[in-house]
């Protein structure tokens, strides 16, 4: 009888190469499963890293640095609950302070905000057949111009040039003393030798606002700027009338008004709180001739946005 012999480890294991074993027959750690970390005495890591070094514990620098970072958080939320807080004399301090850096205005997103509405208008004498003169009603230039602002984005400077011409000139006026502005505001008109009438001369304009003049800052460069600017805006409003009333036009004269709207706590109330103004410059003499094509381009922007009579 052949006795029965139990099989060797040898025999029991599948033949094979290596690389062919089933890798679910290897137990690997869980990802989620927490492993132990290795620590010392004192609670420390001693799990080695590539090269043999351990992790050293932050720095002092690194420690200045997050203590900085916390308390500059805590300064500016508890400045911000303060600003935010009802009126107190802690609040004021702090809004004092932090206002150069913090606040925001309207001028963040509208640099020179314009708190007033400023219009520019003419007026134009000539002589009729007779040879009286004859004279205009106010036209305002601004508010024509306007007319090709709604629906443009970004309206071309053209379309608003008197708007643009008030400014510069207000700005020059306002540089002037009292007395210099009262004499600007007059007649620019002199007799001619012969008869008639021409314009003043710079130089006699000059010398009497130079006269006039009381106060010591006012000095001759202010008075040049103003005459030449106020020259401009004279050949300005020689060109549109004479497109606008299609005359040949002798004398011109304009004013500027000035309307400012209620604020903002008044925006809805229909009564205005303030006044609008207006001052108006004297007349003064045309002395050139106008160029065809400028004359052209005037007549186009007024048949176009309605200005013709």
């Amino acid at each position: 009888m052949t006795p029965i012999t139990r099989p060797s480890a040898a025999l029991r294991q599948a033949p094979g190469p290596a690389h062919h074993e089933d890798p679910g027959l290897l137990e690997e750690p869980h990802p989620e499963r927490p492993t132990a970390e290795p620590v010392d005495g004192q609670g420390r890591s001693t799990r080695r890293h590539p090269g043999g070094a351990t992790p050293a514990p932050p720095g002092r620098v690194a420690r200045i640095a997050a203590a900085v970072s916390i308390a500059l958080v805590g300064v500016y939320v508890a400045g911000t609950l303060v600003i935010v807080s009802p009126t107190t004399p802690v609040r004021g301090t702090v809004v004092a302070a932090a206002g150069p850096y913090f606040t925001q205005k309207w001028n963040v997103f509208a640099p020179s905000i314009m708190k007033t509405n400023i219009t520019f208008s003419v007026q134009a004498q000539w002589r009729d057949a007779d040879g009286a003169l004859v004279k205009s009603d106010w036209v305002n230039v601004t508010e024509l111009e306007q007319q090709a602002v709604p629906g443009h984005a970004e309206p071309s400077r053209i379309q608003k040039s008197s708007w643009n011409a008030m400014l510069a000139y207000n700005a020059r006026y306002l540089a002037l003393d009292a007395e210099q502005r009262e004499l600007v505001r007059d007649t620019f008109i002199q007799r001619a030798d012969g008869g008639g009438y021409r314009a003043q001369s710079a130089e006699s304009l000059i010398a009497d606002l130079e006269a006039v003049g009381g106060t010591p800052s006012t000095g001759r460069g202010d008075i040049v700027r103003f005459l030449r600017y106020d020259y401009m805006l004279k050949e300005y409003a020689t060109a549109f009338s004479t497109a606008y009333f299609d005359e040949d036009v002798e004398r011109v004269r304009w004013r500027i008004d000035r309307t400012r709207p209620n604020d903002f706590e008044n925006r809805f109330s229909e009564e205005q709180q303030f006044d609008a103004t207006t001052v108006t410059f004297g007349w003064r003499h045309v002395d050139d001739v106008i160029d065809a094509e400028t004359l052209a381009v005037y007549r186009d922007v007024i048949s176009r946005y309605g200005g013709a009579r």
